[in-house]
């Protein structure tokens, strides 16, 4: 880490402890342009559900697939509705890329970035921490780290997290003994801890302390997103056992072969909601048929948004159900 960026006094941190929604990116025409209403509505339906921290320009919204225009498109219509909610935005692919897009949420009034790990195949940890140190170093904005491989040392990743400058880390590594060892060292203890794996690693991340989860299906059901937290800040075994089980068949299908479908869930999901948000782009595939019926399976099991609370109280068996 540079001196200049060592001696940097430690920012004001937004509020990161409950559901980080990772808004999808709504296509006009299939996937033709950004639909710019189509993200004021999404922005507006999770702000005024109770979603109090969202996330542009993440995984879930195609980030890298996005133009440099259209990645403004997205930060500006979703900074434009936006009331009392933390904003994030992300920053992906190269240095002066990332930079200029840091710049326009600052002046959009973004209140952090979260840098992507870069996707580039070729480098090894000591080459990402060097992509996330000259970020740091240089945006105005307090910083979230998003680390999803382990090139990066347990060493190197303290060290970035100790950074005055981050006040996040959105950790999908699919090792939690890292994280565990930090935690039990005291490693960074301004940062906030962030499971970047959503609601199907929420039990095991409680373990460890960390209640705080990113949720693509809040997109859809923030209502849920919101319940599992409830139930895990709450230590509310049975009920998150249940919300987890239900989420499960629809994360599976996200999480099948390299995630070819973790963003057209989502949309097909919307659909189901009466919200039409497009296709999605190359390299994300397009639900089949059997995994298109797969899911509207399993959505149809779903307690209502209005049927959600007697549902966790076990107060009936038998509800109206979604996409009915």
């Amino acid at each position: 880490m540079s001196e200049a960026s060592a001696q940097r006094r430690p920012v004001a941190r937004p509020r990161m402890d409950g559901v980080v929604a990772v808004l999808v990116t709504p296509y006009l025409d299939g996937t033709r342009a950004v639909d710019e209403p189509a993200v004021r509505l999404l922005t507006r339906r999770l702000e005024v559900a109770g979603i109090r921290t969202l996330t542009a320009l993440g995984n879930t919204a195609e980030v890298h697939q996005l133009t440099p225009d259209e990645r403004v498109s997205v930060l500006r219509a979703v900074a434009a509705d936006r009331q009392e909610a933390t904003l994030i935005a992300g920053l992906a692919g190269s240095l002066g890329g990332a930079l200029d897009d840091a710049a326009r949420a600052r002046d959009l009034g973004y209140d952090a970035v979260m840098i992507h790990e870069p996707a580039e195949p070729f480098g090894d940890g000591g080459g990402v921490a060097r992509y996330f140190q000259q970020i740091c170093e240089r945006v105005a904005l307090p910083v979230v780290l998003y680390v999803r491989s382990t090139r990066l040392s347990r060493e190197a990743l303290t060290e970035l997290a100790s950074s005055p400058s981050v006040i996040a880390v959105k950790y999908a590594r699919p090792d939690l003994t890292t994280l565990a060892e930090m935690l039990d060292g005291g490693a960074a203890q301004h940062c906030a801890w962030i499971n970047g794996s959503a609601e199907g690693r929420v039990a095991a991340f409680a373990e460890l302390g960390v209640t705080a989860f990113t949720s693509g299906i809040a997109n859809v059901r923030p209502d849920v997103a919101l319940a599992v937290h409830a139930a895990v800040a709450g230590g509310d075994q049975v009920r998150l056992r249940r919300l987890i089980d239900l989420v499960a068949p629809v994360e599976a299908l996200r999480t099948e072969e390299h995630g070819r479908f973790n963003v057209d869930v989502l949309k097909e999901m919307l659909r189901v909601e009466g919200i039409e948000a497009g296709d999605v782009r190359p390299p994300h595939s397009p639900l089949t048929p059997a995994a298109r019926e797969s899911l509207r399976s399993a959505v149809a099991t779903w307690p209502t948004e209005a049927d959600l609370p007697a549902w966790l109280a076990g107060d009936a068996t038998t509800f109206p159900q979604v996409g009915t």
